[in-house]
């Protein structure tokens, strides 16, 4: 509570932190009077109380009056805010007048009428406060007056026949004056003082600002690395920094004048930049920059060294050219690359003309044999190689990829075709000298042909080689550009869009192949996949979507959505059908995809019926299939309950290791094997020791491709017990298999 009342206090009398360090008069001018003003009625209203009290005792009503009114003029004036603080301080001067004048005139006591004009000698201190200098002596010169009246000792009241005397007015008066000039002026000259002695103390700390400001100011002048003079405005260096002085001491000592330094070619000008070399050291150059001083008549003039530009300069050409020939040229074999062939060539100079993009297509396997030092310098005597066998007039490009690309004027090859011009050129071995020794290295070539017979684009002209190149293989290793080739590109492009779209749209179907036991009785269904176009009800076969889903890796998306395609149908099994195990198959590169693999664990897992229900063919010819992860993750797959099968088997890379290896529980044999059964008394013998190893092993046997009753027969005498073939039924929608079931209940 108290330090709320001293808080909202020292708030109204403008004596906080904030109100003492403003630099506005009117604030601190505010602030003395209501100090004036509110220690004299808080001191004095005990006086006050008293004489008016005695006052009416006597029934001297009027001096009540006088001394009550004289009271609330004084609460008034403290209401005053700072918008009226000329009102409140013509208020203070009347009131301290005013009390002064009624005691010297209306007291008959000449002792206590002298408190008056003691009263009134205050008067310059707060006329000084709260109105200036000049008011503050003219107020000085008006109390010559009371001084005056106080040397003679000279009686004046009453005046108008008025005396306001009580029996203790010289107590009150003493006690007025006491409080006046012992707490009221002091308490005023400290609140000013207060004032000064913030004010002081943030000149001082920001006059240590600014010198630590002008002192770094000066060290960063000084200790600039770029010479700098101040000069006046006839070119007499006043001061000069630390690089400036040693500049002047290097070349010229006697230096006074700016030009006497510099060979100006004009006078220095404000803003105006020029270069100038030091006198008789024309190598030592430099770009004059005179600051821009607004409100100094000084110059501040920078001398920037560019002699040491220049020979940035021509490292930076140098490096331009190194990047040019970068750009430009083969880095290895110092060949003129693609991007020379876009600026030497043009459609006109190439109009008529044979262009070939040659390609060495074995560097690779010679890098990863014998390492990309000896594949370096086979790629450079081949290079060498091809600039001296071809004519002069034949300029050879080196393209990305281990690819050359030179035109032949067509009368080179009138009576030849490029396959035998090329044949004539092209070494077919290279013998490549190295710390290991001598190695000679087959050469296999590959090339893209394209006659300019019309104008061109040099990039359609490259691209059409490239596309020739591109349809070239180890049969045919040199093909020339033909317009069926993009078509049959674009063809395979439409192909590849069309499988992609009707793979996100949802447009898979699942046909089912059964699998049947001796007494042929449905034992499962092998799921195979057909995409189905939903407008034309067009069904694509394997053979026009497998090979697009494996070159374009989508083998995790596609067995992803026969899965779920699978688990769909076994939900919504038809009842008439036997409810029997479904198998799908995988290739093996879904297995490495660690979401695949773990969302389809995470299903077997959780659903333990499912082991029975799905079964997992590995296509045992895909190269992954014997990947050691491929392995591990189906261990944990049939750990699960999962039955995994070997389909193919005997046809893949690795089939025994396979069997050691893979918790297989199922072999499927291949149809490869399964159709000649009947004729081949050696592939007899192979179907036979498979079954025995299966045997041996406890694992089931599936003969797949059974397509007639004499190979049925044959396998049956070898002991097989489920077959699976066109025998029993081609594949087909599960709709075909309700028919057939009602058919024959």
């Amino acid at each position: 509570m108290i330090s709320r009342t001293i808080r909202i206090l020292k708030h109204y009398l403008l004596v906080d932190e904030d109100n003492l360090r403003t630099t506005d008069a009117d604030v601190w001018r505010l602030s003395v009077l209501r100090t004036i003003l509110l220690i004299g009625v808080v001191l004095t209203s005990a006086i006050v109380a008293h004489s008016s009290y005695t006052a009416y005792v006597q029934e001297l009503y009027y001096v009540m009056y006088l001394t009550l009114g004289f009271t609330a003029f004084l609460f008034a004036t403290l209401s005053i805010g700072l918008k009226h603080i000329k009102i409140a301080s013509a208020c203070l001067v009347l009131a301290v007048v005013g009390a002064s004048l009624c005691i010297l005139f209306f007291t008959i006591d000449l002792e206590s009428a002298r408190y008056g004009l003691l009263l009134l000698f205050t008067l310059p201190i707060i006329v000084r406060v709260l109105y200036g200098v000049k008011a503050s002596i003219a107020t000085m010169l008006f109390n010559l007056i009371p001084y005056y009246l106080l040397l003679n000792n000279t009686q004046v009241s009453p005046l108008f026949g008025i005396d306001i005397t009580l029996p203790d007015t010289h107590t009150y008066l003493a006690s007025l004056i006491f409080l006046f000039f012992n707490f009221c002026i002091p308490m005023a000259v400290l609140r000013v003082m207060s004032s000064l002695e913030k004010q002081s103390e943030h000149n001082l700390l920001q006059s240590k600002k600014l010198n630590k400001l002008v002192s770094r100011y000066q060290e960063i002048f000084n200790n600039g690395g770029t010479p700098s003079f101040f000069c006046d405005e006839q070119g007499r260096i006043i001061q000069a920094n630390k690089a400036a002085r040693a500049l002047v001491k290097k070349y010229r000592p006697e230096s006074e004048y700016i030009q006497d330094l510099f060979s100006l070619s004009h006078p220095i000008t404000k803003g105006v930049n020029q270069h100038a070399s030091i006198f008789n050291t024309p190598e030592r150059e430099f770009k004059l920059q005179p600051a821009s001083l607004e409100h100094h008549k000084k110059q501040l003039i920078h001398c920037h060294d560019i002699s040491a530009n220049k020979k940035s300069l021509m490292e930076f050409d140098a490096f331009k050219k190194q990047q040019y020939e970068k750009h430009y040229f083969n880095e290895l074999t110092g060949l003129k690359n693609h991007h020379f062939w876009k600026i030497a060539e043009s459609s006109e100079s190439i109009l008529n003309r044979h262009i070939v993009l040659l390609k060495l297509a074995n560097l690779r396997e010679v890098n990863l044999q014998y390492g990309y030092s000896q594949g370096d310098q086979l790629l450079l005597s081949v290079a060498s190689l091809l600039q001296s066998e071809f004519t002069n007039d034949v300029s050879v490009y080196q393209f990305p990829g281990a690819k050359f690309l030179f035109t032949v004027n067509g009368k080179h090859l009138s009576t030849q075709s490029i396959e035998h011009y090329l044949e004539r050129r092209l070494p077919t071995s290279m013998v490549i000298n190295s710390a290991r020794g001598t190695v000679e290295h087959m050469l296999k070539w590959r090339a893209g042909h394209y006659h300019a017979s019309r104008e061109i684009s040099l990039d359609a002209a490259a691209e059409c080689c490239a596309i020739a190149l591109s349809q070239s293989d180890e049969f045919a290793p040199y093909i020339s550009f033909s317009i069926n080739t993009v078509k049959t590109i674009r063809e395979n492009t439409q192909q590849k869009d069309k499988v992609k779209a009707l793979l996100d749209n949802g447009c898979l179907a699942l046909y089912l192949q059964p699998q049947v036991s001796l007494h042929g009785v449905t034992v499962g269904y092998e799921v195979l996949a057909r995409l189905k176009e939903p407008k034309s009800g067009t069904v694509l076969q394997p053979f026009q979507f497998l090979p697009l889903v494996e070159e374009n890796k989508w083998e995790v998306l596609f067995t992803q959505k026969i899965i779920d395609g699978t688990l769909a149908l076994l939900d919504k099994w038809p009842s008439n059908l036997p409810k029997v195990p479904l198998a799908i198959n995988l290739s093996g590169p879904e297995l490495l995809s660690d979401l695949f693999y773990e969302k389809l664990l995470r299903r077997f897992s959780e659903s333990p019926e499912l082991g029975e229900r799905l079964k997992l063919e590995l296509t045992e010819t895909s190269v992954l299939a014997s990947h050691y992860e491929t392995k591990r993750r189906l261990t944990s797959l049939a750990n699960v309950g999962a039955t995994i099968i070997i389909d193919d088997f005997g046809t893949g890379h690795a089939s025994l290791s396979q069997l050691i290896d893979m918790s297989a529980s199922v072999i499927k044999v291949d149809r490869e094997f399964v159709e000649r059964v009947e004729t081949s008394e050696r592939h007899r013998k192979i179907v036979k020791m498979t079954l025995d190893l299966a045997k041996s092993l406890d694992m089931q046997t599936i003969a797949e491709g059974v397509e007639t009753q004499a190979q049925l027969r044959v396998l049956k005498d070898m002991g097989f017990n489920i077959f699976q073939g066109y025998l029993f039924g081609k594949p087909a929608p599960i709709e075909h298999w309700v028919k057939t079931a009602k058919a024959r209940a």
